[in-house]
């Protein structure tokens, strides 16, 4: 979230809001915002109440309640439409509902207005996968990953479309550098990354066998 004027009203609700939230207590953080938005709401400057309303369109769509997620999401946007944070979360709500034609909209938004934001390209390479368009995806998860490297989602992610496209020896190369460039990587991350490489190995050998296979026959016929 953006950074707020701190020497402004009614900062400790914030602040102990946004400790709670950055504890992963978000019945408590919820209570907190909520309270800050009833009780002194009017008295806030538009930056922070952006931000709480921010805040609780996250935290309910944490909790699921992806109407009320939307509503508090727009209420922000409503307030600063030129803050991208925002149209990413609005993005993830319809991510999380596979609403995919509005969650693209709102990370296209996100990207447009930060587009050297690693994650927001990957969350929209990652909803075009979603939707079945694997070269856009790719084509936007590899930009993703060019931009920042430490961003393992996108790297991983585009293995595994590289993958699926039969892109094999790219898929590998890709594997290796994840692999070669984290020592830290949780073992799930590492388990599938292996597996792809496994995969597209088999992937090659099959390439090569059917390549085998077609020149032989055509050596037959020409006999």
């Amino acid at each position: 979230m953006k950074r707020v004027d701190r020497t402004r009203y009614f900062t400790w609700l914030f602040q102990a809001a946004e400790t709670f939230y950055e504890r992963g207590n978000f019945d408590k953080a919820l209570k907190y915002f909520e309270r800050l938005i009833k009780q002194h709401g009017k008295f806030l400057e538009t930056s922070m109440k952006a931000d709480c309303y921010a805040y609780l369109g996250d935290i309910y769509l944490f909790n699921e309640d992806f109407s009320k997620a939307v509503e508090y999401l727009n209420r922000a946007i409503g307030l600063d439409a030129d803050f991208s944070h925002y149209y990413y979360l609005l993005g993830m709500v319809y991510q999380t509902q596979e609403n995919w034609r509005r969650a693209i909209e709102e990370f296209q938004r996100a990207v447009k207005l930060e587009p050297k934001n690693s994650i927001y390209l990957e969350e929209l390479g990652r909803t075009y996968v979603f939707t079945g368009n694997l070269y856009e995806g790719e084509k936007l998860l590899r930009k993703a990953w060019r931009m920042d490297v430490t961003n393992i989602g996108a790297g991983v992610e585009l293995a595994g479309v590289l993958l699926s496209l039969g892109k094999f020896k790219d898929s590998i190369e890709l594997v290796q550098e994840i692999l070669a460039g984290n020592d830290s990587l949780h073992d799930g991350i590492v388990d599938y990354l292996e597996n792809i490489r496994l995969d597209a190995e088999r992937g090659i050998e099959e390439k090569a066998r059917r390549r085998r296979k077609s020149k032989k026959k055509k050596t037959d016929k020409e006999k």
